[in-house]
Protein backbone atom coordinates (compact mmCIF):
# COMPACT_ATOMS: atom_id res chain seq x y z
CA UNK A 1 0.00 0.00 0.00
CA UNK A 2 1.63 3.43 -0.93
CA UNK A 3 0.13 6.33 0.75
CA UNK A 4 0.74 10.65 0.75
CA UNK A 5 -0.68 13.94 1.45
CA UNK A 6 -1.73 16.10 -0.81
CA UNK A 7 -4.46 18.47 -1.27
CA UNK A 8 -7.35 17.78 -3.10
CA UNK A 9 -9.69 20.58 -5.17
CA UNK A 10 -11.54 22.37 -2.12
CA UNK A 11 -11.25 19.57 0.12
CA UNK A 12 -8.16 21.00 1.49
CA UNK A 13 -4.86 18.11 2.49
CA UNK A 14 -5.82 15.02 2.01
CA UNK A 15 -4.31 11.61 2.55
CA UNK A 16 -4.24 9.36 -0.29
CA UNK A 17 -3.70 5.43 0.18
CA UNK A 18 -3.92 3.13 -3.24
CA UNK A 19 -3.05 -0.52 -4.06
CA UNK A 20 -2.42 -1.97 -7.49
CA UNK A 21 -6.18 -1.30 -8.13
CA UNK A 22 -7.89 0.60 -5.72
CA UNK A 23 -7.20 4.80 -4.81
CA UNK A 24 -8.76 6.54 -1.63
CA UNK A 25 -8.24 9.94 -0.82
CA UNK A 26 -9.44 11.35 3.47
CA UNK A 27 -9.57 14.79 3.80
CA UNK A 28 -7.65 16.07 7.29
CA UNK A 29 -9.02 18.91 8.12
CA UNK A 30 -12.59 17.79 8.83
CA UNK A 31 -14.76 14.66 8.49
CA UNK A 32 -14.47 12.09 9.50
CA UNK A 33 -15.36 11.40 5.32
CA UNK A 34 -13.61 9.30 2.77
CA UNK A 35 -14.44 12.14 -0.65
CA UNK A 36 -12.25 9.56 -3.11
CA UNK A 37 -12.81 6.44 -4.51
CA UNK A 38 -11.94 5.09 -7.90
CA UNK A 39 -10.84 1.74 -9.28
CA UNK A 40 -8.47 0.51 -12.12
CA UNK A 41 -8.07 4.55 -13.08
CA UNK A 42 -12.14 5.63 -13.28
CA UNK A 43 -12.99 9.01 -12.15
CA UNK A 44 -14.14 9.55 -8.75
CA UNK A 45 -16.94 7.46 -7.98
CA UNK A 46 -18.62 9.06 -4.86
CA UNK A 47 -20.23 12.78 -5.30
CA UNK A 48 -18.43 15.90 -5.11
CA UNK A 49 -20.08 18.45 -3.57
CA UNK A 50 -18.97 21.95 -5.32
CA UNK A 51 -17.42 24.53 -3.05
CA UNK A 52 -20.63 27.21 -4.17
CA UNK A 53 -23.60 24.65 -4.24
CA UNK A 54 -26.33 25.58 -1.21
CA UNK A 55 -28.54 22.51 -1.96
CA UNK A 56 -27.35 19.81 0.42
CA UNK A 57 -25.91 21.95 3.04
CA UNK A 58 -27.82 23.77 6.17
CA UNK A 59 -28.05 27.92 7.05
CA UNK A 60 -25.61 27.34 9.62
CA UNK A 61 -23.03 25.54 7.62
CA UNK A 62 -23.35 22.07 7.86
CA UNK A 63 -22.48 20.07 4.28
CA UNK A 64 -22.63 16.92 2.59
CA UNK A 65 -19.41 17.28 0.97
CA UNK A 66 -20.36 13.93 -0.69
CA UNK A 67 -18.09 10.48 -0.19
CA UNK A 68 -18.87 8.14 2.43
CA UNK A 69 -19.05 9.45 5.79
CA UNK A 70 -20.33 8.02 9.65
CA UNK A 71 -23.26 8.93 10.87
CA UNK A 72 -25.39 7.96 13.88
CA UNK A 73 -29.09 6.53 13.33
CA UNK A 74 -32.05 7.25 14.27
CA UNK A 75 -31.53 10.59 12.42
CA UNK A 76 -31.63 14.10 13.93
CA UNK A 77 -30.85 17.56 13.82
CA UNK A 78 -27.75 16.46 15.59
CA UNK A 79 -26.55 14.92 12.72
CA UNK A 80 -25.83 18.22 11.11
CA UNK A 81 -23.01 19.24 12.86
CA UNK A 82 -20.68 21.26 11.71
CA UNK A 83 -17.49 19.68 10.60
CA UNK A 84 -14.53 21.74 11.38
CA UNK A 85 -12.80 19.18 13.76
CA UNK A 86 -9.06 17.94 12.31
CA UNK A 87 -8.42 14.02 11.35
CA UNK A 88 -6.30 11.87 13.24
CA UNK A 89 -4.56 9.00 11.37
CA UNK A 90 -2.42 6.08 11.75
CA UNK A 91 -1.37 3.59 8.92
CA UNK A 92 -0.93 0.08 10.36
CA UNK A 93 0.49 -2.21 7.63
CA UNK A 94 -2.61 -2.29 5.32
CA UNK A 95 -4.79 -0.62 7.30
CA UNK A 96 -5.52 3.19 8.28
CA UNK A 97 -7.09 3.99 11.57
CA UNK A 98 -9.04 7.80 11.59
CA UNK A 99 -10.19 9.40 14.59
CA UNK A 100 -10.90 12.86 15.87
CA UNK A 101 -12.03 14.36 19.54
CA UNK A 102 -15.58 14.55 20.74
CA UNK A 103 -18.97 15.04 18.72
CA UNK A 104 -20.30 17.48 21.25
CA UNK A 105 -23.99 17.32 19.66
CA UNK A 106 -24.33 13.52 19.33
CA UNK A 107 -21.68 12.86 22.37
CA UNK A 108 -19.75 10.29 20.88
CA UNK A 109 -16.13 9.62 19.10
CA UNK A 110 -16.05 8.38 16.05
CA UNK A 111 -13.47 6.53 14.45
CA UNK A 112 -12.71 4.33 10.92
CA UNK A 113 -10.99 2.04 10.16
CA UNK A 114 -9.85 1.20 6.03
CA UNK A 115 -8.28 -1.89 4.97
CA UNK A 116 -7.37 -3.29 2.06
CA UNK A 117 -8.38 -7.06 1.56
CA UNK A 118 -7.67 -7.85 -1.48
CA UNK A 119 -7.28 -5.39 -4.75
CA UNK A 120 -10.42 -4.40 -5.66
CA UNK A 121 -11.99 -4.93 -1.68
CA UNK A 122 -11.88 -2.26 1.14
CA UNK A 123 -12.87 -3.16 4.94
CA UNK A 124 -14.66 -0.31 5.89
CA UNK A 125 -14.91 -0.68 10.04
CA UNK A 126 -17.21 2.33 11.86
CA UNK A 127 -16.84 2.90 15.21
CA UNK A 128 -18.70 5.00 17.66
CA UNK A 129 -18.06 5.24 21.25
CA UNK A 130 -20.65 6.62 23.64
CA UNK A 131 -19.37 9.75 25.47
CA UNK A 132 -22.46 10.69 27.63
CA UNK A 133 -23.64 10.16 30.84
CA UNK A 134 -26.08 7.68 30.01
CA UNK A 135 -26.87 4.84 28.37
CA UNK A 136 -28.03 5.30 24.55
CA UNK A 137 -29.76 3.30 22.17
CA UNK A 138 -28.44 4.15 18.61
CA UNK A 139 -27.31 2.05 15.43
CA UNK A 140 -23.78 3.00 13.29
CA UNK A 141 -24.42 4.27 10.23
CA UNK A 142 -22.47 4.06 6.83
CA UNK A 143 -23.47 6.40 4.15
CA UNK A 144 -21.96 6.51 0.37
CA UNK A 145 -22.68 8.89 -1.79
CA UNK A 146 -22.22 8.18 -4.98
CA UNK A 147 -21.54 10.21 -8.34
CA UNK A 148 -25.03 10.57 -9.87
CA UNK A 149 -25.57 9.16 -13.64
CA UNK A 150 -25.58 5.70 -12.60
CA UNK A 151 -27.86 2.39 -11.70
CA UNK A 152 -28.74 1.00 -8.39
CA UNK A 153 -29.87 -2.73 -7.62
CA UNK A 154 -31.24 -3.70 -5.11
CA UNK A 155 -32.38 -7.70 -4.48
CA UNK A 156 -34.97 -8.74 -2.51
CA UNK A 157 -35.51 -12.01 -0.72
CA UNK A 158 -38.53 -14.02 -2.63
CA UNK A 159 -39.74 -17.54 -2.26
CA UNK A 160 -43.06 -19.25 -3.10
CA UNK A 161 -46.57 -19.78 -1.33
CA UNK A 162 -45.56 -17.63 2.14
CA UNK A 163 -48.23 -16.48 4.29
CA UNK A 164 -46.47 -13.73 6.21
CA UNK A 165 -44.67 -10.79 4.40
CA UNK A 166 -41.43 -11.34 3.48
CA UNK A 167 -39.72 -7.68 2.45
CA UNK A 168 -40.12 -4.64 4.35
CA UNK A 169 -39.88 -1.19 2.43
CA UNK A 170 -40.13 2.01 4.37
CA UNK A 171 -40.87 5.59 2.49
CA UNK A 172 -40.07 9.32 3.54
CA UNK A 173 -42.46 12.03 3.92
CA UNK A 174 -41.45 12.79 0.23
CA UNK A 175 -41.05 9.52 -1.33
CA UNK A 176 -43.29 8.44 -4.32
CA UNK A 177 -43.67 5.23 -5.02
CA UNK A 178 -44.65 5.87 -8.32
CA UNK A 179 -41.52 7.92 -8.98
CA UNK A 180 -40.19 7.11 -12.60
CA UNK A 181 -36.70 6.56 -11.72
CA UNK A 182 -37.45 3.55 -9.53
CA UNK A 183 -38.87 -0.27 -10.99
CA UNK A 184 -40.18 -2.57 -8.81
CA UNK A 185 -40.25 -6.26 -9.44
CA UNK A 186 -40.30 -9.62 -7.70
CA UNK A 187 -36.38 -10.24 -6.89
CA UNK A 188 -35.28 -6.61 -7.29
CA UNK A 189 -35.56 -2.71 -7.26
CA UNK A 190 -33.91 -0.59 -10.29
CA UNK A 191 -33.63 3.06 -9.64
CA UNK A 192 -31.78 4.94 -12.57
CA UNK A 193 -30.43 8.41 -11.52
CA UNK A 194 -31.40 11.47 -13.41
CA UNK A 195 -32.04 14.92 -12.19
CA UNK A 196 -36.38 15.16 -12.16
CA UNK A 197 -36.34 17.76 -9.57
CA UNK A 198 -37.23 15.08 -6.93
CA UNK A 199 -36.31 13.66 -3.86
CA UNK A 200 -36.85 9.94 -2.92
CA UNK A 201 -35.83 7.52 -0.12
CA UNK A 202 -36.61 4.02 0.75
CA UNK A 203 -35.50 1.59 3.38
CA UNK A 204 -35.08 -1.97 2.80
CA UNK A 205 -35.52 -4.59 5.57
CA UNK A 206 -33.11 -6.90 5.00
CA UNK A 207 -31.77 -6.88 1.27
CA UNK A 208 -31.22 -10.51 -0.26
CA UNK A 209 -27.42 -9.98 -0.81
CA UNK A 210 -25.18 -7.17 -1.80
CA UNK A 211 -26.74 -3.60 -3.08
CA UNK A 212 -24.61 -2.29 -5.71
CA UNK A 213 -24.55 0.94 -7.95
CA UNK A 214 -23.29 0.82 -12.00
CA UNK A 215 -21.44 3.90 -12.86
CA UNK A 216 -18.39 5.48 -14.65
CA UNK A 217 -17.87 1.51 -15.90
CA UNK A 218 -17.31 0.16 -12.13
CA UNK A 219 -19.29 -2.09 -10.42
CA UNK A 220 -19.48 -0.94 -6.85
CA UNK A 221 -21.23 -3.78 -3.99
CA UNK A 222 -22.06 -2.59 -0.66
CA UNK A 223 -21.46 -5.81 1.19
CA UNK A 224 -22.09 -6.07 5.42
CA UNK A 225 -23.61 -8.64 7.65
CA UNK A 226 -27.17 -8.82 8.66
CA UNK A 227 -28.59 -9.98 12.06
CA UNK A 228 -32.41 -11.02 11.40
CA UNK A 229 -32.51 -11.17 15.56
CA UNK A 230 -32.26 -7.77 16.25
CA UNK A 231 -34.27 -4.54 15.71
CA UNK A 232 -33.55 -1.93 13.15
CA UNK A 233 -33.70 1.40 12.95
CA UNK A 234 -36.35 3.42 10.87
CA UNK A 235 -38.84 1.00 10.82
CA UNK A 236 -36.40 -1.83 11.09
CA UNK A 237 -34.76 -1.52 7.83
CA UNK A 238 -30.78 -2.51 7.30
CA UNK A 239 -30.44 -0.80 3.62
CA UNK A 240 -31.59 2.88 2.18
CA UNK A 241 -30.80 4.50 -0.48
CA UNK A 242 -31.40 8.11 -0.90
CA UNK A 243 -31.98 10.25 -4.23
CA UNK A 244 -31.99 13.60 -5.51
CA UNK A 245 -30.70 16.06 -8.49
CA UNK A 246 -26.81 15.48 -7.80
CA UNK A 247 -26.63 11.96 -5.83
CA UNK A 248 -27.26 8.33 -4.86
CA UNK A 249 -26.42 7.66 -1.63
CA UNK A 250 -26.40 3.73 -0.87
CA UNK A 251 -26.81 4.03 2.85
CA UNK A 252 -26.04 0.62 5.11
CA UNK A 253 -26.93 0.41 9.26
CA UNK A 254 -25.93 -2.07 12.21
CA UNK A 255 -28.84 -3.08 13.99
CA UNK A 256 -30.09 -0.59 17.18
CA UNK A 257 -28.10 -1.11 20.46
CA UNK A 258 -28.00 -0.25 24.06
CA UNK A 259 -24.76 1.08 24.38
CA UNK A 260 -23.41 2.03 27.81
CA UNK A 261 -21.20 5.04 28.82
CA UNK A 262 -18.31 4.39 27.74
CA UNK A 263 -18.38 1.64 25.24
CA UNK A 264 -17.83 1.15 21.60
CA UNK A 265 -20.15 -0.15 18.75
CA UNK A 266 -18.88 -1.03 15.24
CA UNK A 267 -20.53 -1.77 11.75
CA UNK A 268 -18.22 -3.21 9.10
CA UNK A 269 -19.05 -2.69 5.35
CA UNK A 270 -17.22 -4.58 2.40
CA UNK A 271 -16.90 -2.35 -0.77
CA UNK A 272 -16.53 -4.59 -3.79
CA UNK A 273 -15.19 -2.62 -7.02
CA UNK A 274 -15.30 -4.69 -10.57
CA UNK A 275 -15.28 -3.25 -14.11
CA UNK A 276 -18.72 -3.47 -15.86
Amino acid sequence: MKSYIENYKHFGKCLFVENVDVKIGIPLEFGIRIVYLSYKGSENLFFEQPSDMVDLSTEWGWRVFGGHRLWLAPESEKNYRVETSPINYEIKGETVILSQGLDDWLKVYKSVEISFENTNVVKITHKLKNADDKTRKFSVWGVSSMAGGGVEYIPLKYRDNGYDPLNVITTWDYTSLGDERVKYERELITLTHRPIGKKYKIGVGHPKCAPKYINKGVIFEKEYEINTDKVYPDGNVSFETFLCDHMVEIESLSPLYDVKVGETVCHTEKWILNKE
